[in-house]
Order: structure tokens, then sequence, then C-alpha cells
């Protein structure tokens, strides 16, 4: 095999900018077509870290509940599975349909692989987010799960998610945060 020196250089530095230009093969979307409940909650997050309000906490696992006042130290965490919700990712920007109607804006989804199946916002007449409703879903031949995320801001939060597997049966979890 020949050695070419002259070459070796300029294909180095080729295949080390292809192998560096994107960040694991995914493109960024610089202007979300949908809405960015990423930045939403961010923002949801650290108005209510500032806050710090004392909330009421609910968790339940089918009908054992677990009752607590207590102030938050982490609303980023508490927030993951909104934020883990959004839609806005370059392989999904014509797979959701849009409706808009009276302070309502809809996200649906064209696929029944796609983990979120809707996102509802209702605003008032100003604009302003008054209840995000998300639902998610998954389905397998070993594992079912239907989650219901309901936030109404400066109010109240509430996770309920249904779970399925095959081996171990049919669990209810419930959490609800009542913002005193």
């Amino acid at each position: 095999m020949k050695y070419f020196p002259s070459l070796t250089l300029p294909m180095l530095a080729l295949f080390m900018g292809i192998s560096c230009s994107s960040d694991n093969g995914e493109m960024k979307v610089t202007h979300p077509p949908y809405f960015d409940l990423i930045s939403y909650f961010k923002q949801e997050a650290q108005f209510l870290q500032k806050k710090n309000p004392l909330i009421l906490k609910t968790v339940g696992k089918n009908e054992q509940r677990e009752q607590k006042k207590l102030r938050l130290g982490d609303w980023q965490r508490e927030f993951e599975l909104f934020s883990s919700s959004d839609i806005n990712k370059p392989d999904w920007l014509q797979s959701y349909r849009i409706d808009s109607a009276d302070g309502k804006l809809s996200y649906r989804a064209k696929a029944p692989r796609l983990r979120t199946k809707q996102i509802t916002i209702y605003k008032d007449p100003k604009g302003t987010v008054r209840h995000i409703q998300i639902l998610n879903g998954e389905k397998n031949w070993l594992y079912e799960s239907s989650e219901r995320l309901d936030y109404f801001p400066d109010s109240l939060y509430e996770i309920e998610k249904e779970q399925s597997i095959r081996i171990i049966g049919r669990n209810n979890y419930i959490i609800t945060g009542r913002i005193l």
C-alpha cells in the first residue's frame, strides 16, 4: 500500500470535522415549531424556586396515599416529566397535527409509535397559559403505560400514571402538588 503524506492531514481533518459536526447525529432545532415545553417549565421552575412556596404534596400507589406539606428544593426535577414530553425534535417536525381554537392549542400525534400522544395548552384572552395537559403512552408486548400530566400555573400540578407489566401486573400512581 502506498502512503500519501500530502493527503493524510486533509483526510484526518475531514474525518474529525464530520465526526464532531453534530451532537450524536441530531440536529438542533433553533426555533421550536411547537410549544416549547422545556423553556416553559424551566422558567416556571426558576420562578417557583425563587418564590419557594409551601405545597401540599400527595403521592400514591394504587389505593395507598401519603400527604405532606413541604417546600421543594428542586422544581426543575419536579417538572422533569413535563419537560421530557417535549415534541420539538427534528425527526418529529411533521409528526403532530396542530389544532387551535378559542384559547386552546392542541398537538396530536399522527403516529401511534410516538410516546407523547397529545399536548393541549389553554390560554386566557391575554395569551397567558392557564392549563397544560399532556397525554403520554407506550405499549409493547411486555409493557404498557399511560400518563396524564396536568399543570395549572401557580396553583396545581398532577401526574397520573397507569402501568401494566406482563409478569408484575397493573399499578396506578399519582403525584399531586397543590401550591398553598
